[in-house]
């Protein structure tokens, strides 16, 4: 793509408020002579470069690694991935000192002192897997396998740990995506089957045209992208949202609008600032949502919201329609007024009717558009689903939903991959429990904890917030076959997460791992840790494993993208330490377990199966790209549409294919990992739009969304012609089959079953929205929200150059002097990087921060720097340093995710600054698990300020 000199400069005008350009504006270059391109190619040729996706933040941008003499020298952005276009930000050019640093873990070791004491011993491989065999063994037989929870953690490189425990026996394998932002993704996998709901910006893009070539495009379409509670320009899963949506606005003159209570550095960008009372995120949508059904006249071009040829693409309408519109006939308990209205949102959401109608006329009017909305906000408040189900709605109804320039669920889109690998035919497997005196049969997945049990039966991403309570109390089984059956959680394998920090309130996980039973024993037995990183909830671990970083492991990015895109995660130098790569810790544990008598674990399955990690990925890989030939321009026009696709883009567009017509299948080269080597590290296959509709006709192809009816769904749960349809059906035949059986989590709300269309429940701990909470409000007059800093999760507040690097309001350069062991680069000598002693002054490295309002700060007597206690009506409390700006809403309190309070010594600088920095998960009511799946209300807490 050619970049003209004004193209450059409105660049450089729409990023002037993110980061200043050097002196000249401008970047020197030079014609090199014949003796410096020489000696230029001469030390390229020292460098092999490595193909690999970056783990550094969950990005997961295709990068480049250069290594010399087995270590890494260079970091580079692969320019063949479209994810990132061959940039690499500060967090991916920081990798060397994550994979060099001197806190991550570097051999086995096996507690010696009381959980939580830190205190270990250095053992060997076969002693640790030892130790966990015999324990895992003896569990099994006691309690049976589903006692057993195996958390992944990071969605990263964990189909080996799927396996490895589906086989074991359990059903009960989770990963983080249960802790991200579940409500935010429920109106996708609801209505279309899909996820994530992303702006149609990445780019380039892989596009077949009309002479049947395929070029990569780099235009813009977008003409408005909404963002709420979504920051791309920091805390983003999809790195393509930053430089796409400065491009759509520079090229293609798109408006931006940001609805965040904090100045955000999105907000920046934006032609538009929103900021509402936090968790009214639903109540916004409701607004758009009325006012585009009362006020759309397709007559009059200026109001002309609606595109209701969305009617033969979707279902159940009418009846969505019906039961949202019953509620503009009820008063709001809180404030007597009509819900959905303008007043009713004014008051709510503290916006003005006027900009409630302007954003609403905006979105309905202008084509393409895009509403997304974010992980923070709604995805960590308890009545977030409702959003979810909404922003879908609005969406679908303008026209906008996989519209060129609109909306994509990148769930739907991207590329298969772990197929048989993953192990999930092991649930299938036929078990039998003696229920009160009967021998009963099911299958393993039947055994489920929370697809099954008797709070969340419809948590599909599963309820980890509750894992304290199961921890303590057991599990009851109260539908599906074993129905009855209580079962105690003996062990938890925690693998790349931090849930004693992350997976709600940090002391209710300290409390449920350390509680004991009436001998004095531990009621969870067993407590292993498996990362290269040493995090808090090691120091609660039985044994600790030391997994190789992602520079020294082998896997597949897990991205959300436009369409198909594939690429490796290559083992770039070997295993630093000790540590082992995770196919090799799972045929070593299922060797064990094999060996200690248990005969679900075989060698046909695991160490006879997989020589090498290469075997497990190229298996991963064989499903790939595993999407149906559908869309605008059809990607493969030589196929029939709606056939599935298998295969290389090049076996694909060769014809270099086998056709099964019985199974609408089209199956080319399976993708391996030499051929992703021998082509940039990535497999692009094209890209399309409108992917619900055919080609050539204005009808639905029945292959796309990846619903129940293949199409777009606005009911939940109803029957026609015999048979029964709908997101949410499966779980009511639960509950009808359970005798009416009511779950906790829908008691909770006054349900007795999952809604058949619309629904709406309030939040909780807020007392703009819930009269429950009202009384609160005098001495807890502030509401607290997170968000995230430049870093992955929890996991890297020990690199030093991004601790240097501050974040909006919530990450500021506010530290104590100190002194930290850091990896410091070595541009001369065979060293890449070497660990030093560096010490750093006051306020010179950035540490987790309270933001709040510059008038509130003055009211109570704080200026930036104060440090501050925040408590909510729990009594529980956190300290930090307070940053006052006029960039957040009054009456907002807002605080990093894991970047306060951090007590662990691996975190290194970051546990310098442990006794003055702010914990915001300590704030969290982990008793608020949002009644559909059980996830925590990070989001919906009150409190009040002092100072220190």
């Amino acid at each position: 793509m050619q970049v003209s000199r004004r193209v450059f400069l409105k660049y450089a005008g729409a990023l002037s408020g993110l980061a200043a350009l050097n002196k000249t504006g401008l970047v020197s270059l030079k014609h090199l002579s014949p003796a410096e391109a020489e000696a230029m190619q001469t030390s390229m040729g020292k460098y092999e470069v490595k193909y690999t996706a970056d783990a550094m933040c969950p990005a997961e941008c295709g990068m480049e690694m250069w290594v010399k003499d087995g270590k890494i020298a260079k970091i580079y952005g692969n320019k063949a991935v479209p994810m990132n276009d061959g940039i690499a930000c500060a967090k991916g050019a920081s990798g060397q000192q994550l994979v060099y640093s001197p806190y991550r873990l570097k051999y086995p070791m096996i507690r010696v002192g009381e959980r939580g004491s830190g205190k270990f011993k250095r053992v060997t491989w076969d002693e640790a897997i030892d130790h966990i065999g015999l324990k895992l063994t003896d569990i099994k037989k006691k309690y049976g396998a589903e006692s057993v929870i195996m958390d992944c953690g990071d969605v990263t490189d964990r189909d080996q740990y799927y396996r490895l425990f589906f086989a074991y026996g359990t059903p009960n394998t989770t990963e983080h995506g249960a802790i991200c932002d579940v409500p935010r993704r429920h109106g996708p996998r609801l209505m279309v089957g899909g996820k994530r709901w992303e702006p149609d910006i990445m780019r380039p893009q892989l596009v077949r045209q009309s002479d049947g070539s395929l070029k990569k495009d780099y235009t813009y379409k977008s003409k408005l992208i909404v963002y709420n509670g979504w920051n791309p320009f920091v805390a983003t899963r999809i790195f393509y949202e930053n430089r796409g949506t400065v491009g759509a606005k520079v090229e293609n003159g798109c408006k931006v609008v940001v609805i965040d209570p904090s100045y955000s550095n999105t907000a920046t960008a934006a032609d538009m600032w929103l900021a509402p009372r936090a968790g009214t995120d639903g109540d916004l949508f409701g607004a758009m949502l009325r006012y585009i059904l009362e006020n759309d006249n397709q007559n009059d071009p200026n109001k002309k919201y609606i595109d209701w040829s969305f009617k033969k693409y979707s279902t159940g309408w009418d009846d969505f329609e019906a039961a949202f519109k019953s509620w503009w006939g009820k008063k709001d308990p809180i404030n007597g007024l009509s819900y959905f209205s303008l007043d009713w949102t004014a008051d709510r959401t503290g916006l003005s009717k006027a900009q409630i109608e302007e954003l609403s006329h905006l979105f309905g009017i202008t084509k393409p558009a895009a509403l997304v909305w974010g992980m923070q906000s709604p995805g960590h408040h308890y009545n977030g689903y409702c959003a979810s189900i909404i922003g879908v709605a609005l969406n679908v109804i303008t026209g906008n939903f996989d519209a060129p320039g609109g909306v994509i669920d990148c769930e739907l889109v991207k590329a298969d991959k772990g197929g048989s690998a993953t192990g999930k035919q092991f649930k299938k497997k036929k078990v039998k429990r003696n229920i009160d005196g009967k021998e009963v049969e099911g299958e393993v997945e039947h055994l489920h904890m929370d697809l099954f049990g008797s709070k969340y039966p419809a948590a599909w991403d599963d309820a980890v917030a509750d894992y304290p309570n199961a921890f303590k109390e057991g599990v009851d089984v109260r539908y599906g076959p074993f129905r009855g059956h209580h079962y105690p959680i003996k062990a938890y394998i925690l693998r790349t997460g931090n849930t004693v920090l992350t997976g709600s309130a940090p002391w209710k996980w300290k409390d449920a791992i350390l509680a004991k039973d009436a001998k004095g024993n531990y009621k969870l037995e067993l407590n292993v840790f498996i990362d290269t990183l040493n995090l808090e909830s090691a120091l609660y671990a039985d044994v600790i494993l030391p997994e190789a970083s992602y520079a020294e492991r082998q896997s597949l990015s897990d991205i959300y993208p436009s369409h198909q895109v594939i690429y490796n995660r290559d083992a770039v130098i070997k295993p630093l330490h000790e540590c082992k790569k995770p196919t090799d810790i799972m045929n070593m544990l299922a060797k064990k377990l094999n060996e200690l008598g248990d005969s679900d674990l075989k060698a046909a399955d695991f160490w006879e199966k997989y020589k090498s990690e290469e075997d497990f990925v190229n298996e991963m890989l064989a499903p790939a790209p595993g999407r149906v030939n559908v869309g605008t321009p059809l990607p493969y026009p030589k196929y029939p549409e709606g056939y599935k696709l298998i295969g290389t883009p090049d076996s694909l567009e060769k014809g270099e294919v086998t056709i099964d017509n019985a199974k609408k299948v089209v199956k080319g080269k399976s993708v391996t990992v030499e051929w992703l080597r021998n082509n940039h590290g990535v497999a692009i296959w094209p890209m399309s739009w409108r992917r619900y509709k055919k080609h050539n006709a204005d009808e639905p192809n029945k292959a796309f969304p990846n619903t129940s009816t293949k199409l777009i769904e606005f009911k939940f749960d109803w029957k026609d012609g015999g048979k029964r349809y709908g997101g949410y059906k499966s779980y009511n035949e639960k509950i009808e089959k359970a005798g009416g059986e009511v779950p906790l989590g829908l008691k909770e709300i006054g349900f007795t079953k999952f809604p058949e269309t619309f629904f709406w429940f309030e939040t909780k701990w807020n007392p703009h929205t819930n009269p429950e909470y009202k009384k609160y409000a005098k001495d807890y007059p502030f509401q607290l929200i997170c968000g995230r800093v430049h870093h992955s999760m929890s996991g890297t507040q020990m690199i030093p150059w991004l601790g240097e690097i501050k974040t909006e309001g919530t990450w500021q350069p506010m530290n104590k002097e100190f002194e930290a062991d850091v990896p410091e680069a070595m541009p001369m000598g065979d060293e890449p990087m070497k660990s030093m002693k560096k010490k750093f002054k006051a306020n010179t490295y950035s540490v987790g921060s309270i933001w709040m309002n510059t008038d509130d700060a003055k009211k109570l007597g704080l200026k930036s720097g104060d440090l501050a206690v925040v408590e909510n009506p729990l009594k529980k409390s956190t300290k930090g340093k307070v940053f006052v700006s006029g960039g957040i809403r009054p009456g907002i309190i807002k605080i990093g995710f894991a970047t306060g309070g951090r007590f662990s010594p691996g975190m290194g600088p970051a546990y310098k600054s442990k006794d003055y920095t702010p914990s915001h998960n300590d704030l969290v009511d982990p008793d608020v698990l949002s009644p559909i799946m059980g996830f925590p209300g990070y989001a919906d807490m009150i409190v009040k300020v002092k100072k220190a």
